[in-house]
């Protein structure tokens, strides 16, 4: 009577000469791309789980890109007002700043032309509230000047520069939030080597490539 297979049989001599199958084939059968239907749900939540992932890290890796180009940009060429901006600005100066101050400093004589000549009296607290008010407004005036300057050398902008002073304030609140996620960023990659950065970059940038690749194929054979 023959007994079963146990822990201690031996493998038969027909079992010996199975060939083995070889190690090529099998990585190839493990790198095989899979289809999302043939897997279960659990499956298709853990490969798209992986997926987030690869999206998360390269999106990360093209900031860190970027932020070295903006950083090797800005050391090569220094950062500077184009003279022809500084000289719409001054202009601008001109009526925003320069009348608020001259009316400021021209309440002190017409107060005191009043006191003096009209025997009128005024209490201290409203000449020093009537100058100190002209002088902030000639204050806010140098922010407006500046804020309503087309910063675009090609482009003048109207008279007031409502506009332009919206839009310079949108392009400062925004390169605020900038300058908050590049400061979060350089301290997340702060502890990682520069060869470890470009190799990463380099990575991605084949991956991009093979991509780019891809689409132009796929346009060409529609």
């Amino acid at each position: 009577m023959s007994s079963g297979k146990g822990f201690d049989d031996k493998p038969s001599n027909s079992d010996r000469t199975k060939p083995k199958a070889d190690k090529t084939e099998i990585r190839a059968i493990n790198e095989a791309p899979v289809s999302p239907e043939s897997l279960n749900r659990g499956q298709q939540n853990l490969l798209e789980m992986r997926r987030q992932k690869a999206e998360q890290r390269d999106a990360e890796l093209r900031k860190i890109k970027e932020l070295r180009e903006i950083d090797q940009a800005v050391a090569e060429t220094p950062a500077a007002i184009p003279e022809k901006v500084a000289m719409r600005m001054g202009q601008r100066m001109i009526p925003f700043v320069g009348i608020p101050l001259f009316l400021g400093l021209g309440s002190f004589v017409v107060f005191w032309y009043l006191a003096t000549y009209k025997d009128m009296e005024f209490q201290p607290v409203t000449v020093a509230f009537t100058s100190i008010a002209l002088l902030a407004v000639g204050l806010l005036g140098i922010t407006y000047s500046i804020f309503s300057t087309s910063w675009d050398e090609d482009r003048e902008g109207d008279i007031l520069g409502l506009e332009e002073a919206k839009r310079n304030l949108d392009n400062v609140k925004e390169g605020l939030g900038r300058s908050r996620e590049n400061a979060l960023l350089r301290d997340k990659i702060a502890g990682i080597s520069e060869p470890e950065i470009d190799r990463a970059i380099a990575d991605l940038n084949r991956r991009d490539g093979k991509k780019i690749k891809k689409t132009d194929l796929q346009e060409l054979q529609d």
